[in-house]
């Protein structure tokens, strides 16, 4: 049978996919993203500091990660870094808005739905009688006796679901609190932000003691993800990650990059089949590349060679990128993004990626008395990831500390005519590339998680669902693929472009 998930709700974005399910399991997957707009073109000829604030406007549900990447590629066209207080207060906010309240929304409001009593005992219900008979491992920290309380609480209104939604609202107030609007930061600045509260932090470690939602909700998971293993579909362990929060030793400098982006709280990293294969961030960067077949956009010319520092720049390169949009008539928008080291292929990215990343690279990974250890790139897994990377930026924020010192940018070592911001959103690895001519955009674009992860002809996403058992008993209604889309925290409104010609713009109507 044939299955068209066209819209999908509980997630950020107009995505759909079409789905064939012969004997038992899915055989077929197709993405398909149908929104159009288009920040890349709206951006060139732009002056160069409106960059963040336009960008700014791409998602409302992770608000500061591209106001984040822009102004650091414009620290880096510029020539201006922030101070070690000042990105220490940018980490807090972050911290705070963009991964611990995106991920606890996701996880509780979005996907924990999928899991209730109310999906779990109709569409599969002798895995709702298995809940019923499943004692929780971890009832002594979340107060639930049996797996099936634990999907009891998880629908709209239900325990669960309401004290996540109250732990995400206080999450983004205090984000807010710094980046004095939410989404689209007005605080941050090339080589600086503005702090209107200056005992704003000290609040903030005083929820992150005080509060017991953080440890409760990640035990609720904790048991889910022993519940549900072995249930989907294990993929590659292939994975990309820019890396997480700046050290004070960031100064935006391309040439000195590989050296600030490794000292990161989460470290850059490419891994193939479980192996570190390049943990230097110019070159995971260079090594971007991305394709138009079977999509509404045009081809495009290679008019970079090389970048300021003589390293030769691909034509399927972002530096090199174009969006030329062909036709409007189409069902799909999402570009293919692959990595090339030696060859190419498409690794997923996300928390599940940072996590992964940490343990190779940093060793042993705790938070709330929990050992992290690396299972499987499945849908529990993912979602564990999630929560479980909340849980390690609560001890995070409960011990920051922010250096004495200004506020002011600080003048760094030269500018560059070819800048590039990359650090994760919460759901991966995010990069804005910029070209500039004096003081205006001559290219500006945008590669995000979601263009990673939901790239058509193979990305993580698709790769996902094929092959994948139905779980279903009774009614197919898509269930696995569904919850296969959402471990991966789609966000498609800023994975698709908009073209901006002679002073209009088209829409699709």
């Amino acid at each position: 049978m044939d299955l068209s998930l066209d819209p999908i709700s509980r997630i950020e974005g107009h995505l759909g996919v079409n789905v064939k399910v012969e004997d038992g399991k899915y055989v077929e997957a197709k993405i398909g993203v149908s929104m159009f707009r288009g920040f890349e073109n709206l951006l060139k000829g732009k002056d160069l500091h409106l960059a963040p604030n336009i960008t700014a406007k791409i998602c409302g549900v992770c608000g500061a990660t591209h106001t984040l990447v822009s102004t650091e590629a414009l620290e880096m066209a510029t020539g201006v870094y922030p101070s070690e207080r000042s990105i220490a207060f940018r980490n807090v906010a972050y911290s705070l808005a963009d991964l611990m309240y995106n991920n606890v929304t996701v996880a509780f409001l979005f996907q924990g739905i999928d899991y209730s009593t109310e999906i779990v005992s109709k569409y599969t219900p002798k895995e709702f009688e298995r809940a019923k008979n499943t004692s929780s491992e971890y009832k002594d920290v979340h107060g639930y006796s049996k797996i099936s309380d634990i999907m009891d609480n998880l629908y709209f209104g239900k325990e669960i679901y309401k004290e996540a939604f109250k732990l995400q609202t206080s999450l983004r107030d205090l984000a807010t609190s710094i980046w004095l609007r939410y989404p689209q930061p007005l605080s941050m600045k090339p080589g600086g932000i503005t702090i209107r509260d200056p005992n704003v932090i000290q609040k903030v470690k005083d929820f992150m003691k005080q509060d017991k939602t953080i440890e409760k909700l990640l035990y609720v998971m904790a048991d889910l993800r022993e519940f549900y293993k072995d249930i989907y579909k294990k993929i590659d362990n292939n994975f990309v990650t820019y890396g997480l929060l700046e050290s004070g030793e960031y100064n935006a400098d391309y040439e000195e990059i590989d050296n600030w982006a490794d000292k990161r709280v989460f470290p850059p990293a490419l891994i193939r089949n479980g192996e570190l294969i390049e943990s230097n961030l110019s070159k995971i960067l260079l090594g971007v590349r991305v394709y138009v077949k079977d999509t509404p956009y045009d081809e495009w010319n290679k008019d970079v060679e090389k970048d300021d520092l003589g390293n030769e720049i691909d034509v399927r390169h972002p530096w090199n990128k174009e969006t030329k949009i062909k036709s409007l008539v189409t069902t799909n928008f999402v570009p293919t993004v692959k990595q090339f080291y030696k060859d190419e292929f498409m690794p997923a990215t996300g928390d599940i990626a940072r996590l992964y990343s940490y343990r190779l690279r940093r060793g042993k990974i705790s938070a709330l008395n929990y050992s992290w250890e690396y299972r499987a790139n499945d849908v529990i897994e993912r979602t564990f990831a999630r929560v479980f990377t909340v849980a390690f930026l609560k001890e995070y924020l409960e011990n920051i500390e922010i250096p004495n010192g200004s506020l002011d940018p600080i003048k760094g070592k030269r500018d560059y005519t070819l800048s590039v911001g990359a650090h994760d959103a919460p759901r991966g690895s995010n990069g804005h590339w910029l070209i500039k001519d004096q003081n205006k955009i001559k290219r500006y674009q945008i590669i995000t998680p979601s263009d990673r992860n939901f790239s058509p002809l193979g990305g993580p996403v698709e790769n996902s669902i094929i092959d994948q058992k139905v779980t279903e008993e009774n009614i197919i209604s898509g269930l696995d693929a569904l919850r296969i889309v959402r471990s991966f925290d789609p966000c498609s409104a800023c994975a698709v472009h908009l073209e901006y010609k002679n002073n209009k713009i088209l829409i699709q109507v």
